[in-house]
Protein backbone atom coordinates (compact mmCIF):
# COMPACT_ATOMS: atom_id res chain seq x y z
CA UNK A 1 0.00 0.00 0.00
CA UNK A 2 1.82 3.03 -1.27
CA UNK A 3 -0.21 5.47 0.85
CA UNK A 4 0.95 3.71 3.97
CA UNK A 5 4.62 3.51 3.09
CA UNK A 6 6.97 0.62 2.55
CA UNK A 7 6.36 -2.45 4.70
CA UNK A 8 10.00 -3.51 4.81
CA UNK A 9 11.11 0.01 5.73
CA UNK A 10 8.54 0.18 8.53
CA UNK A 11 9.68 -3.20 9.81
CA UNK A 12 13.26 -1.93 9.87
CA UNK A 13 12.27 1.23 11.77
CA UNK A 14 10.33 -0.71 14.37
CA UNK A 15 12.99 -3.37 14.82
CA UNK A 16 15.85 -0.89 15.07
CA UNK A 17 14.06 0.90 17.92
CA UNK A 18 12.96 -2.29 19.71
CA UNK A 19 9.28 -1.51 19.19
CA UNK A 20 6.69 -3.40 21.17
CA UNK A 21 5.15 -4.74 17.95
CA UNK A 22 5.87 -5.24 14.25
CA UNK A 23 4.62 -3.41 11.16
CA UNK A 24 1.45 -5.44 10.61
CA UNK A 25 0.41 -5.24 14.25
CA UNK A 26 1.06 -1.47 14.41
CA UNK A 27 -1.21 -1.01 11.41
CA UNK A 28 -3.89 -3.21 12.96
CA UNK A 29 -3.61 -1.12 16.13
CA UNK A 30 -4.08 2.10 14.16
CA UNK A 31 -7.05 0.66 12.25
CA UNK A 32 -8.72 -0.54 15.45
CA UNK A 33 -8.23 2.81 17.16
CA UNK A 34 -9.47 4.77 14.15
CA UNK A 35 -12.48 2.50 13.66
CA UNK A 36 -13.57 3.44 17.18
CA UNK A 37 -12.74 7.13 16.82
CA UNK A 38 -11.57 8.97 13.71
CA UNK A 39 -10.15 11.56 16.11
CA UNK A 40 -7.75 9.06 17.69
CA UNK A 41 -4.39 10.72 18.20
CA UNK A 42 -1.09 9.75 16.63
CA UNK A 43 0.67 10.40 19.94
CA UNK A 44 -1.50 7.86 21.74
CA UNK A 45 -0.85 5.29 19.00
CA UNK A 46 2.91 5.72 18.96
CA UNK A 47 3.12 5.43 22.78
CA UNK A 48 1.47 2.01 22.49
CA UNK A 49 4.15 0.92 20.02
CA UNK A 50 7.24 2.07 21.93
CA UNK A 51 7.57 1.27 25.61
CA UNK A 52 10.01 3.97 26.68
CA UNK A 53 10.60 7.67 26.13
CA UNK A 54 14.14 6.82 25.03
CA UNK A 55 12.79 4.77 22.13
CA UNK A 56 10.55 7.62 21.04
CA UNK A 57 13.32 10.21 21.40
CA UNK A 58 15.71 8.10 19.32
CA UNK A 59 13.43 8.24 16.26
CA UNK A 60 14.78 10.41 13.47
CA UNK A 61 12.55 13.01 11.80
CA UNK A 62 12.35 10.76 8.74
CA UNK A 63 11.26 7.79 10.86
CA UNK A 64 8.66 9.92 12.65
CA UNK A 65 7.36 11.08 9.27
CA UNK A 66 7.07 7.46 8.12
CA UNK A 67 5.09 6.60 11.26
CA UNK A 68 2.85 9.63 10.80
CA UNK A 69 2.28 8.63 7.16
CA UNK A 70 1.21 5.14 8.24
CA UNK A 71 -1.22 6.46 10.85
CA UNK A 72 -2.63 9.29 8.72
CA UNK A 73 -2.78 7.07 5.64
CA UNK A 74 -4.79 4.52 7.59
CA UNK A 75 -7.25 7.21 8.66
CA UNK A 76 -7.54 8.45 5.08
CA UNK A 77 -8.25 4.98 3.72
CA UNK A 78 -10.84 4.24 6.40
CA UNK A 79 -12.63 7.55 5.83
CA UNK A 80 -12.80 7.07 2.07
CA UNK A 81 -16.23 6.56 0.54
CA UNK A 82 -14.63 4.03 -1.80
CA UNK A 83 -13.68 0.61 -0.52
CA UNK A 84 -9.92 1.14 -0.81
CA UNK A 85 -8.79 0.14 2.69
CA UNK A 86 -6.23 -2.65 2.75
CA UNK A 87 -4.07 -4.37 5.32
CA UNK A 88 -0.44 -3.33 5.78
CA UNK A 89 1.09 -6.80 5.51
CA UNK A 90 3.93 -8.31 3.45
CA UNK A 91 3.28 -8.76 -0.25
CA UNK A 92 2.98 -11.95 -2.26
CA UNK A 93 6.75 -12.20 -2.73
CA UNK A 94 7.13 -13.27 0.92
CA UNK A 95 6.83 -16.90 2.00
CA UNK A 96 3.42 -18.02 3.24
CA UNK A 97 4.44 -18.42 6.88
CA UNK A 98 5.63 -14.78 6.99
CA UNK A 99 2.38 -13.54 5.46
CA UNK A 100 0.25 -15.73 7.73
CA UNK A 101 2.12 -14.48 10.80
CA UNK A 102 1.61 -10.88 9.69
CA UNK A 103 -2.13 -11.46 9.15
CA UNK A 104 -2.36 -12.98 12.62
CA UNK A 105 -0.47 -10.05 14.15
CA UNK A 106 -2.63 -7.57 12.23
CA UNK A 107 -5.79 -9.06 13.77
CA UNK A 108 -4.19 -8.99 17.21
CA UNK A 109 -3.28 -5.32 16.74
CA UNK A 110 -6.80 -4.46 15.60
CA UNK A 111 -8.36 -6.03 18.67
CA UNK A 112 -5.83 -4.26 20.88
CA UNK A 113 -6.65 -0.93 19.19
CA UNK A 114 -10.36 -1.38 19.81
CA UNK A 115 -9.76 -2.22 23.47
CA UNK A 116 -7.16 0.55 23.83
CA UNK A 117 -9.86 3.04 22.84
CA UNK A 118 -12.13 1.82 25.64
CA UNK A 119 -14.42 -0.57 23.77
CA UNK A 120 -14.65 -3.83 25.70
CA UNK A 121 -16.78 -6.90 26.32
CA UNK A 122 -19.36 -4.80 28.19
CA UNK A 123 -20.05 -2.83 25.03
CA UNK A 124 -23.44 -3.37 23.42
CA UNK A 125 -22.15 -5.16 20.34
CA UNK A 126 -24.30 -6.29 17.47
CA UNK A 127 -24.13 -9.93 16.46
CA UNK A 128 -22.10 -9.11 13.35
CA UNK A 129 -19.49 -7.24 15.39
CA UNK A 130 -19.27 -10.02 17.97
CA UNK A 131 -18.79 -12.57 15.21
CA UNK A 132 -16.04 -10.57 13.56
CA UNK A 133 -14.18 -10.14 16.83
CA UNK A 134 -14.43 -13.89 17.46
CA UNK A 135 -13.04 -14.50 13.98
CA UNK A 136 -10.22 -11.99 14.54
CA UNK A 137 -9.40 -13.72 17.81
CA UNK A 138 -9.15 -17.05 16.00
CA UNK A 139 -7.09 -15.51 13.21
CA UNK A 140 -4.72 -14.00 15.79
CA UNK A 141 -3.93 -17.58 16.79
CA UNK A 142 -2.89 -18.78 13.33
CA UNK A 143 -0.06 -21.29 13.51
CA UNK A 144 2.12 -19.96 10.73
CA UNK A 145 4.48 -22.91 11.04
CA UNK A 146 1.74 -25.22 9.78
CA UNK A 147 1.00 -23.15 6.68
CA UNK A 148 2.20 -24.31 3.31
CA UNK A 149 2.91 -22.43 0.13
CA UNK A 150 -0.08 -24.20 -1.41
CA UNK A 151 -2.35 -22.30 0.98
CA UNK A 152 -2.29 -19.20 -1.25
CA UNK A 153 -6.00 -19.30 -2.05
CA UNK A 154 -6.95 -19.74 1.61
CA UNK A 155 -4.67 -16.88 2.63
CA UNK A 156 -6.14 -14.57 0.01
CA UNK A 157 -9.67 -15.42 1.16
CA UNK A 158 -8.75 -14.69 4.79
CA UNK A 159 -7.02 -11.46 3.78
CA UNK A 160 -10.09 -10.32 1.87
CA UNK A 161 -12.40 -11.34 4.72
CA UNK A 162 -10.39 -9.27 7.22
CA UNK A 163 -10.30 -6.31 4.85
CA UNK A 164 -14.10 -6.42 4.40
CA UNK A 165 -14.67 -7.08 8.10
CA UNK A 166 -12.83 -3.87 8.95
CA UNK A 167 -15.39 -1.91 6.95
CA UNK A 168 -18.20 -3.65 8.84
CA UNK A 169 -16.46 -3.03 12.17
CA UNK A 170 -16.01 0.63 11.27
CA UNK A 171 -19.76 1.00 10.89
CA UNK A 172 -20.44 -1.01 14.06
CA UNK A 173 -17.90 0.84 16.19
CA UNK A 174 -18.96 4.27 15.00
CA UNK A 175 -22.55 3.33 15.93
CA UNK A 176 -21.42 2.09 19.37
CA UNK A 177 -19.55 5.36 19.90
CA UNK A 178 -22.57 7.44 18.86
CA UNK A 179 -24.85 5.48 21.16
CA UNK A 180 -22.42 5.94 24.06
CA UNK A 181 -22.37 9.68 23.42
CA UNK A 182 -26.16 9.82 23.25
CA UNK A 183 -26.14 10.93 19.63
CA UNK A 184 -28.87 9.75 17.30
CA UNK A 185 -28.16 6.72 15.18
CA UNK A 186 -29.36 6.46 11.59
CA UNK A 187 -31.10 3.23 10.66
Amino acid sequence: MERLGDYDNMTLILESHDAYMGAAETHGLAAGMLCVNFDAKFDRWVVAIFETDEQLESLTDSEKNDLIALFDGTAELLKSDEFIFDLFVPGGNEIMSTRATALSEWCQGFMYGVAYMGINDDTDWGEEGKGILRDFLELSRIDADSTEETDEKSYMELHEYVRAAVQMMLTELQTVKQNANGEPTLH
